[in-house]
């Protein structure tokens, strides 16, 4: 049941409205972001401009699609795809071309992060039953499970460092968020609340994490401290926002509301300031990740 109710939470969806202003005349943002939507009928791969500009869709298949995370390099895209009832897990170019199916993953996932190294992904995956943190090297090799808990653990990401794992996990009911190194040793909470507190990204020099978080009766956008300190609120939708991460340079965060009533993509300072709609349709946009900028 606790698996049921944090998958359910991880959807993030459905009506609201608040008093942060969204820009109606803004300046050229840079930037590329990735998400997945279901504007076409089922779950497919979008990129589009930080900006909101030139939206393309990479994906075209009778799967779903969904949960895109780009390469270092900014090259490739891993991302699950769920033709029937098991997710499986594939790579393909930033245009959609390419596409390679990673074998040796038992049970279905979702969440696949890849490292700063290129060498591996971190994802939630299925083993036994129960939702669990795991990671496997690119070519399928390696696959070696972190977590082994009867609660969920969800919402895996690198840290910056490169040596270690942050995630949410639920073995009190509610989620907090939980840093351990990359072998799954050392695990340390850096949240202790009544409230859940899930999605966290950690701020390219590592020092801010961004997350979201119920503890305001509603879903709201937060950042700390890497150690847990200094609490800031972001956001005051009164609605669901959530997937928030940071831009490559630290000074924007991408994240998913519905505060116009369906989930859309947001980007604001990192300081909360400055919101822009990126996306604005009838549809679900969610799982938003920023492409690195690659070299001309």
């Amino acid at each position: 049941m606790k698996v049921l109710r944090r998958a359910a939470v991880l959807v993030l969806l459905l009506a609201c409205f608040g008093p942060a202003c969204v820009s109606s005349i803004d300046p050229p943002m840079e930037g590329t972001i990735l998400f997945d939507t279901n504007r076409d009928g089922n779950w497919e791969i979008y990129r589009i401009g930080a900006d909101g500009s030139n939206p393309i869709r990479i994906t075209n298949s009778l799967a779903q699609d969904y949960g895109p995370w780009p390469s270092p390099d900014g090259s490739r895209i891993v991302f699950f795809s769920r033709p029937s009832r098991t997710n499986f897990l594939y790579t393909m170019s930033i245009d959609g071309q390419d596409v390679i199916k990673v074998p040796g993953i038992p049970g279905a996932g979702a969440g696949p992060v890849w490292s700063a190294d290129g060498s591996q992904f971190v994802f939630v995956s299925f083993p036994g039953g129960d939702a669990e943190i795991c990671t496997i090297h690119v070519d399928g090799t390696g696959f070696r499970q972190l977590t082994d808990n009867t609660c969920g653990d969800f919402e895996p990401t690198w840290l910056p460092d490169g040596e270690h794992i942050g995630w949410s996990a639920d073995p009190e009911g509610n989620a907090d968020i939980y840093v351990m190194r990359v072998d799954g040793t050392d695990v340390t909470r850096l949240t202790c609340d009544s409230s859940i507190e899930a999605y966290p990204n950690w701020s390219p020099d590592g020092t801010k994490v961004v997350f979201c978080s119920d503890r305001s009766d509603a879903w709201e956008i937060y950042v700390m401290d890497a150690d847990g300190g200094n609490v800031v609120q972001l956001t005051d939708f009164g609605c669901r926002s959530g997937a928030p991460r940071w831009s490559p340079d630290g000074t924007r965060i991408v994240f998913q509301s519905d505060r116009d009533g369906d989930s859309e993509i947001f980007v604001m300072n990192a300081d909360g300031s400055d919101l822009r709609q990126i996306t604005s349709n009838k549809a679900e946009d969610a799982r938003p990740s920023w492409l690195p900028p690659t070299d001309p």
